[in-house]
C-alpha cells in the first residue's frame, strides 16, 4: 500500500466519527512502525493516540453489522491492495481509490474488490453536533445581510460591497484562530482535511510561519476587524479617508502575503485552505478598491486628526484582541489538562499505583544519560528526531532537568528505524560524540538546536566534525534502537519511570507534578501490586471516609 497518499483514507474515516489528531504525526507514527503498510501499524498507531479500535476479518455478506463508516483493505488485483474509506449509503457505497480520492461504487463492485480486513475506531461521543439550524445557520446569516443593509445606509452600494467582503475575511480569520486553538469547526474540518497536502493546523501552528512575529490568523483578524471597526468611528464625510487608509494598509500586506504562499509551498509543503483563502480576500478587496481608486486618491482628505483617530482604533483593538486571545488560550489549556484529569489522578499513590501496576522493563543497552546517575529517580526517554510531539517533549525534560538535575537522571534513547535520513542520521551521530566529548551541557544545547529548527544541513554545518570513531558511535545508536524495536517501543515519544513504562495517554504534566513524591519515595519495588481497578476501590473507599 502507498502509505502517502492513502493515508487520506484514514483521516476522512476520522473525520466521519468525530475524532481529531495531527495528520503528520500520525503518519510518522505508522511509517515508524515495523509492520507497516500492514493494518496493524494503522491500528497501533490508533492506539497510541489513545483511539479505541478494532482490526476484524468480515466476510461481505456480513456486511449489514459493521457501522456506517469503516476502514477496509480493498484488492485491486495483481496483488495491489489499498487502505479504503468506506461509507455506506442506501443502494450503494461510497470508497476511496488508490489516490485517496472518494467515489461512488456499486455492491457487486465493491464484492469483487472485498478482501474481508476491516478497521474501525470508536469515535469521540463527547462531541454533541448541535441539531439548532437557527444559531447555526439563520442567525449568522441574519446578521451578516443586516450588517451589509447598515453599510448600505452609510456609504451606499459600493461600501455595502466592500464591507461583505471584509466580513468574509474575518469569518476566515476566526476559523484560523479556531484552528490555532484547537476548537471543533465543521467548517474548517470540512475545509482544511480534502487530501494529502492539505494541514491548516500544521500551517497556521507553526512557528517558522510568523511574519513579522504574528501569526496570519492575527494579522488578518487585525486586518478585517480595525477595516470592520473604523466604519462605527468614521462617519459618512470620512469614507474617503477611510478607503484610503484601508487600501495603502493592503498594500502593505502583500509581502506579507507573498511569504505566507512562499512558507505553504516551498518550506512547510503543505496547503492552508483557510489561509489561502485569507489571501484571497486581501486581494479581493485591493482589486474592487481599485475600480473605485482615482476617486479615492482625488477626494481623500487626510489630517492628524484622522490619522490619530485610525491608530488609536487599531491599538484599542488589537489589545483588546490579546487580552480576549490570552483568555482564550488559558481555557484551551484547561480544557485540555481536564480531558486527562480522573477523581483521584492528583494524589500520589494512586498515580504510584497507575505507573507499577505493569511490570517493569529493563533495558540494558547504554542510553545517553545526563543527571546525576545515582539518583533516586531515573526516567527513560525514547525519541526520535523527526517525532513533531518530540520538541515539547524535550522542553519539558529539560525543565525537569533544570529543577532536579541532582534528584534525578535521565536516560534519552534515539529510534533510527523508519524514515531516519541519512542526514539525520549523521546529525545522531554527532550529537553522540557532543555528549562523550563535550559533556552533557553542551549536548543538551545542540538537542535544543536541533528541535528549534529540525533542519538537519543547517544542525550539521554548525555542530559536524570529522570523527575517528564514527562506527563505534553508529553501533552505539542501533544497539539502542534495536533493543526498542525488539520490546516494541516505536512510537515516540515514550518515557519510562525506573523502568515502569508511563502510560501514553496519561498527560506527562503528572511526572512533573509528581518529582518531589518520586525523588522522596523509597521506590520498594518488591511491595504487592494490587490491580488499579481494586486500588480505585480501596482509595476511593477512603477518601470518602475523610
Amino acid at each position: 500500500m502507498e502509505l502517502r497518499k492513502e493515508i487520506n483514507a484514514v483521516f476522512l474515516y476520522l473525520k466521519s466519527i468525530d475524532v481529531k489528531i495531527d495528520k503528520d504525526d500520525y503518519i510518522y507514527q505508522v511509517e515508524s512502525h515495523p509492520e507497516t503498510p500492514s493494518l496493524l501499524a494503522f491500528s497501533d498507531a490508533f492506539n497510541f493516540f489513545g483511539i479505541p479500535n478494532g482490526a476484524f476479518n468480515v466476510g461481505f455478506e456480513e456486511l449489514e453489522v459493521l457501522p456506517e463508516t469503516f476502514l477496509t483493505i480493498l484488492d485491486l488485483g495483481e496483488g495491489h491492495l489499498i487502505l479504503s474509506y468506506i461509507e455506506k449509503k442506501e443502494d450503494h457505497f461510497m470508497y476511496t481509490d488508490n489516490e485517496g480520492v472518494k467515489k461512488d461504487i456499486s455492491s457487486s463492485e465493491i464484492c469483487v474488490l472485498w478482501t474481508g480486513a476491516v478497521l474501525v475506531a470508536e469515535g469521540n461521543d463527547q462531541i454533541i453536533k448541535s441539531s439548532n439550524t437557527f444559531y447555526n445557520r439563520v442567525l449568522p446569516g441574519l446578521v451578516f445581510f443586516a450588517g451589509l443593509t447598515v453599510m448600505y445606509f452609510i456609504g451606499g452600494w459600493y461600501l455595502m460591497g466592500f464591507s461583505g467582503i471584509a466580513m468574509l475575511g474575518l469569518f476566515f480569520s476566526f476559523e484560523a484562530i479556531k484552528t490555532e486553538l484547537g476548537f471543533e469547526s465543521g467548517f474548517s474540518n470540512q475545509f482544511c482535511d480534502g487530501s494529502e497536502n492539505s494541514s491548516c493546523s500544521q500551517i497556521i501552528n507553526s512557528e517558522k510561519g510568523k511574519i513579522a512575529g504574528f501569526k496570519l490568523s492575527d494579522l488578518s483578524v487585525f486586518l478585517f476587524g480595525t477595516q470592520l471597526f473604523l466604519l462605527i468611528i468614521f462617519n459618512r464625510a470620512l469614507l474617503n479617508d477611510y478607503y484610503f487608509l484601508i487600501f495603502i494598509s493592503l498594500l502593505a500586506c502583500i509581502p506579507f502575503t507573498l511569504y505566507s504562499f512562499y512558507f505553504q509551498m516551498k518550506v512547510e509543503k503543505k496547503w492552508c485552505p483557510i489561509c489561502l483563502s485569507i489571501i484571497g480576500v486581501i486581494y479581493a478587496e485591493i482589486v474592487y478598491l481599485s475600480f473605485n481608486s482615482r476617486e479615492i486618491l482625488n477626494n481623500y482628505t487626510l489630517d492628524i486628526k484622522t490619522i490619530s483617530l485610525f491608530s488609536g482604533v487599531l491599538t484599542v483593538f488589537v489589545g483588546g484582541y490579546f487580552l480576549i486571545k490570552r483568555a482564550l488560550l488559558s481555557y484551551s489549556s484547561l480544557r485540555k489538562d481536564a480531558d486527562f484529569d480522573s477523581r483521584y489522578i492528583r494524589h500520589y499513590p494512586y498515580f504510584k499505583k497507575i505507573l507499577t501496576s505493569k511490570d517493569p522493563v529493563l533495558l540494558k543497552a547504554d542510553p545517553i544519560l545526563i543527571g546525576n546517575p545515582d539518583a533516586p529517580v531515573s526516567i527513560t526517554f525514547i525519541t526520535s528526531p523527526l517525532c513533531s510531539y518530540c520538541k515539547e517533549a524535550h522542553e519539558f525534560l529539560q525543565r525537569i532537568y533544570t529543577h532536579y538535575k541532582d534528584q534525578v537522571n535521565i536516560k534519552i534513547r534515539f529510534n533510527m528505524t523508519g524514515v531516519v535520513t541519512a542526514e539525520v542520521e549523521e546529525m545522531l551521530i554527532q550529537l553522540l560524540n557532543i555528549f562523550y566529548t563535550k559533556g552533557e551541557q553542551k549536548f543538551i544545547e545542540a538537542l535544543h538546536d536541533w528541535y528549534s529548527h529540525r533542519e538537519a544541513d543547517k544542525w550539521l554545518q554548525k555542530y559536524s566534525i570529522t570523527l575517528v570513531n564514527r562506527t563505534f558511535l553508529l553501533n552505539k545508536l542501533v544497539s539502542v534502537s534495536y533493543e526498542n524495536l525488539q520490546n516494541n517501543f516505536f512510537f515516540t515519544p515514550h518515557y519510562f519511570i525506573n523502568n515502569y513504562e508511563f502510560p501514553v495517554r496519561l498527560n506527562k504534566k503528572y511526572i512533573e507534578l509528581f518529582m518531589p513524591d518520586l525523588v522522596e519515595d523509597q521506590w520498594d519495588i518488591g511491595e504487592k501490586n494490587i490491580p488499579v481497578e481494586e486500588f480505585e476501590t480501596q482509595y476511593g473507599q477512603m477518601v470518602d471516609q475523610n
